[in-house]
């Protein structure tokens, strides 16, 4: 029988490059490297007028390292980008490093990871904004009427998934226009609000683009979007080495890579809540969390909560400084299943696997917990997420059943905690479903279907 529930919301995703994704080759999904090769080739065959084909996202845990060489066997005369599911990592042939430089300037070029082969030189896999970066600039813009499109194919897929409200944590200089032209067009469906990537680089001196942003976002005077957040980030991923850790890694003995000094973190964060911007951290390992809220608590208070994204792994001294601070964790539930993406992860951590994503601890706590997808890093559905939530299991395999949380607190922390988080009004948003997440099977609520979103009396989306 079907139900009628809030509608979902989602505290952290990137649904403009989930879209930007979309217009290149599809690589979600696929087992192989083989397939991926065939799936890129396909595409340059059907797209030769694209210049850079650049898509996303292949299955990081495929291959230790991804050769440049296995994409010039299929393209080797235009630059291929492809974006790993952990968004930290891309996969590029040799003519990407060319346009880029790289070729004949490597190492100079790289102020960061870099796989290289015996000879020293690049491989084809980057890592982190430094070595990605790199490339990633030299992709030539979009224009305004693609970024739409791309805008608006993402937006189709969040409602389709019952989300009426994002959080896009990546906003970097040309996208918020691309949401207020929106905007002006009557295309903005979902209600977004904007967070503005704030980098060592960048906090000085985009400090007054973005307040312009953030100004001319308030004058559109629309509930559908805002521009209340910054977004830092303080460390990488486990899954490359270069989330901060306070025990060493097993394979590395290295603690990770922190983004930022975090006397430098503390100037950036005091700087940006002065100026009225929620602090929006995102952090992975356990010494960047400990970091994260030590910068939070110092700085000062603002109108909206604090918010530290993914928390994978959490000190159990630090447990309690969520709710202290009222610092909201934002969880992305679908990672604690024990897919390729996890365990991955094992070779580096080892046993610390089976501490992650500490959902029933930080609510044991009185801290609150949002949930989010980190689109297209992972699936959009709210329903997997709170299926995983529920049953912190994937085809057989489970992972930290300890943590597991009940529906009713999953559908809490999909709903009115990223309201919480967001500082929105609760405009009569509604989803449909084909069935009630709380009277089905735990391990099926992710075949339950949306047939229906509504704002009010307007049906945003039906099946």
């Amino acid at each position: 029988m079907s139900v009628r529930l809030p509608a979902f919301r989602d505290g952290h995703a990137h649904p403009i490059f989930a879209g930007r994704e979309a217009l290149g080759p599809q690589l979600d999904g696929l087992k192989s490297i083989e397939l991926i090769l065939e799936t890129v080739a396909k595409f340059a065959n059907d797209n030769p007028a694209t210049e850079w084909i650049v898509g996303g996202a292949y299955e990081r845990s495929l291959a230790d390292t991804f050769l440049a060489s296995w994409l010039d066997a299929v393209v080797p005369d235009r630059p291929v980008v492809l974006h790993a599911s952990d968004h930290h990592t891309i996969w590029v042939n040799s003519e990407a490093l060319r346009r880029a430089g790289v070729l004949d300037n490597f190492p100079q070029v790289f102020p960061g990871f870099a796989d290289t082969d015996s000879a020293g030189k690049p491989t084809g896999t980057l890592r982190e904004s430094g070595a990605m970066d790199v490339v990633l600039s030299c992709i030539p813009p979009l224009s305004m009427e693609a970024e739409l499109k791309a805008l608006a194919w993402s937006q189709e897929r969040l409602l389709e998934n019952g989300i009426v409200q994002v959080q896009d944590a990546w906003i970097e200089r040309g996208m918020a226009e691309i949401y207020l032209q929106a905007l002006e067009r009557n295309q903005l469906r979902v209600a977004t609000n904007l967070a503005f990537r704030v980098t060592p680089e960048n906090f000085e001196r985009d400090l007054e683009y973005f307040l312009d942003l953030r100004q001319k976002v308030q004058e559109a005077n629309s509930h559908l979007l805002t521009a209340k957040t910054a977004k830092f980030f303080a460390d990488g991923v486990l899954g490359s080495g270069t989330a901060a850790v306070l025990e060493p890694y097993i394979d590395a003995h290295t603690h990770g890579e922190p983004v930022w000094d975090v006397l430098q973190l503390q100037q950036a964060a005091n700087l940006y809540a002065k100026h009225g911007f929620q602090l929006h951290i995102h952090a992975i390992g356990d010494a960047a969390v400990r970091d994260a809220l030590s910068v939070i608590e110092s700085a000062p208070r603002g109108a909206l909560p604090s918010v530290i994204a993914h928390a994978e792994l959490i000190s159990n001294d630090d447990i309690s400084r969520f709710a202290k601070l009222g610092v909201i964790a934002n969880m992305q539930p679908l990672w604690a299943r024990p897919d390729g993406m996890l365990l991955s992860c094992k070779p580096r951590i080892g046993e610390r696997l089976e501490q992650m994503y500490k959902m029933r601890s930080l609510l044991n706590a009185g801290a609150t917990v949002s949930f989010g997808s980190d689109w297209p890093v992972s699936s959009v559905s709210p329903l997997e997420g709170i299926q995983t939530a529920v049953t912190r299991s994937f085809e057989g395999n489970s992972n930290n059943l300890a943590e597991a949380i009940d529906v009713d607190q999953a559908l809490y922390a999909y709903t009115t905690a990223v309201r919480k988080q967001l500082g929105s009004a609760d405009l009569n948003e509604t989803v449909t479903l084909s069935a009630d997440p709380r009277r089905v099977d735990p391990a099926e609520i992710s075949t339950i279907e949306v047939l229906e979103v509504t704002r009010g009396r307007e049906v945003l989306f039906s099946r």
